[in-house]
């Protein structure tokens, strides 16, 4: 009888038949796997890389921009008969081309003859990494907790203020035993983790113990909700809709346990939007989206908000009514997530993130912010000049796209360059 889940054995025999040319049904039959179990392994942990060089516009064959990149090649080429590699940096007119072999079996270039030579980008499957990510996966659900928003808040509503008032635990437990679906022992995991208004002070004898170095239960919406969402389906999503805009978005978290920034990031133009929540839950970012849906309308929701690329931080597992319910308009954007530790992939979005620290430094933040201080420091940080958009702020960039209306609608306003201030002196 055949294991459920696949060994690492098992993926250096479909890494050894992908190599030899082997089709997935093929593999299948040699480890003794389903053909559907064996093709899910492969688009799940296949990932790109990058080519030999060479162009890989989908115009290559019929680019109109050759003589003038002769003359204005930004790599010093001159004598450039065809387009080439440069273009993959340089020119406003790139779209990546990607095999449309990806999408029939076995999914992947290991096998493939032309692999050496081609220009594209290619889709490989590797046994460790396969395996790696296998096991991280099995961490990350393994450590969640199946509790929904609205049932923390019932314990919530029920322990905090009696553990205010000085009860313990487990007397509050044994007396609430039939509202409460947790044990005494994982609400002192809630409370330490910080999913509770009680806090660790608000329990004399916890502050007699040693703290421990073991990171908390956190609260996934949806433990499933990166399926069809992954950084590589991202890809493969822009690839098809090389024209759609995209977002970067993330959490600051100012305080832990406490107060927290949304932060939304356009990479048309490097503008970012900031929001304060209390909480750093699944919750307080789908009502964010829910206010932008309200304040913008549907159309002008769409126009803005058509990619959204996250981290998979439990804040944003619930990425249905991120996208948009039934009743609010469904499929309103899509959301994805990058690889986990790889937060790299939404860089823009991370390296904006140093200015918000000018401002409030980490570990330094006061001991709570309003929705005003943060609205300035957003704008004060958006108004900031940048050399990659030629000395224009994002903020002006933003409003030759999107028009002043919709800005203001955001609650964007332009500070006049010799008035910002990205310090903690505009905060304080």
């Amino acid at each position: 009888m055949s294991k459920k889940h696949l060994t690492y054995d098992d993926r250096l025999a479909i890494q050894a038949g992908l190599q030899r040319g082997l089709k997935v049904a093929r593999i299948a039959k040699q480890i003794g796997k389903d053909r559907s179990t064996v093709g899910r392994e492969i688009r799940a942990h296949r990932r790109l890389v990058a080519s030999s060089g060479g162009n890989s516009c989908v115009h290559r064959e019929s680019c109109s921009r050759i003589p003038s990149c002769r003359t204005q090649c930004h790599r010093g080429k001159r004598q450039c008969q065809s387009a080439c590699g440069g273009c993959n940096e340089g020119c406003s007119d790139y779209q990546e081309q990607f095999c449309p072999d990806y999408e029939k079996s076995p999914f992947v270039c290991n096998g493939c003859e032309k692999r050496m030579r081609c220009r594209l980008r290619r889709m490989l499957y590797d046994a460790k990494n396969a395996q790696e990510r296998y096991e991280s996966t099995l961490s990350q659900t393994r450590r969640g907790i199946s509790l929904t928003e609205s049932e923390l808040n019932q314990i919530n509503e029920i322990l905090s203020p009696l553990i205010k008032q000085g009860h313990s635990i487990p007397v509050i437990c044994e007396r609430y035993r039939d509202q409460l679906p947790v044990s005494d022992r994982t609400i002192y995991s809630y409370v330490d983790a910080g999913l509770l208004d009680a806090r660790n002070i608000d329990l004399r004898r916890k502050l007699r113990r040693p703290e421990r170095k073991k990171s908390g239960p956190v609260l996934r919406v949806d433990r499933r909700c990166h399926q069809g969402r992954t950084y590589e389906e991202y890809l493969e999503y822009m690839s098809r809709n090389p024209d759609a805009m995209v977002s970067q978005m993330d959490s600051v978290v100012l305080h832990k346990g406490g107060q927290t920034l949304l932060t939304i990031l356009f990479t048309n133009c490097d503008l970012q939007l900031m929001y304060l929540r209390e909480r750093n839950t699944a919750a307080s970012v789908t009502e964010i989206f829910a206010d932008l849906r309200r304040r913008l309308g549907g159309k002008g929701f769409c126009t803005l908000f058509q990619v959204i690329l996250t981290d998979r931080g439990s804040e944003f597992t619930d990425p249905v009514r991120i996208e948009g319910s039934e009743a609010e308009g469904k499929g309103q954007c899509r959301v994805f997530y990058c690889e986990p530790m790889n937060s790299n992939q939404k860089s823009s979005c991370e390296r904006n993130h140093e200015l918000i620290r000018y401002i409030i430094p980490k570990n330094k933040a006061k001991e709570a912010y309003t929705e005003e201080e943060i609205k300035r420091m957003m704008n004060h940080i958006n108004s900031y000049p940048r050399k990659k958009w030629n000395g224009q702020a994002p903020i002006d960039l933003f409003m030759k796209i999107y028009g002043e209306e919709t800005a203001t609608l955001l609650g964007l306003e332009k500070i006049q360059p010799d008035s910002i201030c990205l310090t903690p002196a505009l905060l304080k």
